[in-house]
């Protein structure tokens, strides 16, 4: 268990540290320096882009981490690498050019009940592709035992990004259009550092042939879309059919709700980066034994924490509406649900 308490300690000060700073953008910057239905914008964007991105990334992050650590030569792990890096591709480029031709008709269905997000539906599929790669080079990174830099990445540098856009808002350098097209460009850069950062642990060798067991990975990448991608979709989903029936500022509220309640996840999220690709790699090698240990020992110890963060947040809930303007009480339910 080293490599898992350290890199699972070093992952969630930086969780921690990220989800700080989400805090001061979400409870401070945010709420009074953006109005709620540009806020609810913002927060729509992303969602959309987070039910977008496991469909754009054919559930290759995921692949990767099973898959990889049963290639035993160089060559084998080339083949594989490579046909990671390409899969998503397949995917992106018919959505892309479905996205061109029906941009008018995409931007109708979303902007039934609040038409500003109409003019937002190629940033939504900019951000959507910079998160799918950035997934599938995370867990390049991961697959090497690296998930420090990444989670860093991950957790961290958009929220800074974001928090420097605010300040800018609120001096007026910036206004709202400008605000998200800025944000877009965050992702961009975060999807080259990433990518940068992965090549050096493992510079990919190109070659024309498939891995052996290429169908497998397919199938099992297929279902990953509808299986192991549910949890991502489903955290934010919700706001997506938000904007569908109510209006657009109703998702700023829910947005600060979700995010008070999503804080008990953070151990899972910082232990989920090390222990996954350890968990795979256990499965490849039989080793049940220590397969048992794992989850033994990292399931104690996220349910301590996380109930001590349920009853800290449940204590304070009250207080940390009051910091809140008043119109965002609406959400305060939402929390216990």
């Amino acid at each position: 268990m080293g490599i898992v308490l350290k890199q699972s300690l070093n992952n969630t000060i930086v969780t921690y540290v990220g989800f700080a700073i989400g805090a001061v953008n979400t409870l401070f910057l945010y709420t009074n320096f953006m109005q709620p239905e540009n806020y609810g914008l913002v927060q729509l964007i992303l969602s959309v882009s987070g039910v977008l991105m496991p469909i754009l990334a054919f559930g290759v992050p995921n692949s990767l981490v099973k898959f990889y650590s049963g290639f035993n030569t160089e060559r084998d792990q080339d083949r594989f690498l490579g046909m990671m890096l390409f899969l998503p591709l397949f995917f992106i480029f018919p959505i892309g050019i479905i996205s061109y031709f029906s941009n008018e008709a995409i931007g109708n269905f979303l902007s039934r009940e609040n038409p500003v997000i109409r003019d937002y539906v190629w940033q939504i599929f900019i951000i959507g592709i910079a998160m799918a790669y950035f997934e599938v080079f995370y867990a390049w990174a991961r697959i090497r035992m690296k998930s420090v830099f990444g989670n860093f990445m991950k957790e961290i540098f958009c929220r800074v990004g974001q928090s420097i856009l605010l300040v800018l808002l609120w001096l007026r350098v910036l206004d709202v259009p400008q605000f998200i097209n800025a944000l877009v460009g965050f992702y961009i850069i975060r999807l080259a550092i990433i990518k940068f950062y992965a090549y050096r642990l493992r510079f990919p060798k190109f070659t024309k042939d498939l891995p052996d067991n290429w169908r497998e990975i397919l199938q099992y990448s297929g279902l990953i879309i509808l299986g192991g991608s549910t949890a991502i979709v489903l955290m934010e989903v919700d706001k997506v059919m938000l904007n569908n029936y109510l209006p657009i500022e109703n998702v700023a509220f829910y947005a600060v709700a979700g995010f008070m309640a999503t804080v008990i996840a953070v151990p899972t999220r910082a232990m989920h980066q090390i222990t996954y690709p350890m968990t795979a790699e256990y499965i490849n090698r039989n080793e049940i034994n220590a397969l048992e240990g794992l989850y033994r020992k990292s399931s104690l110890t996220l349910f301590i924490v996380s109930a001590l963060l349920l009853v800290l947040i449940l204590l304070n809930l009250q207080d940390l509406y009051r910091l809140l303007p008043s119109d965002y009480s609406e959400g305060y339910s939402i929390v216990f649900g």
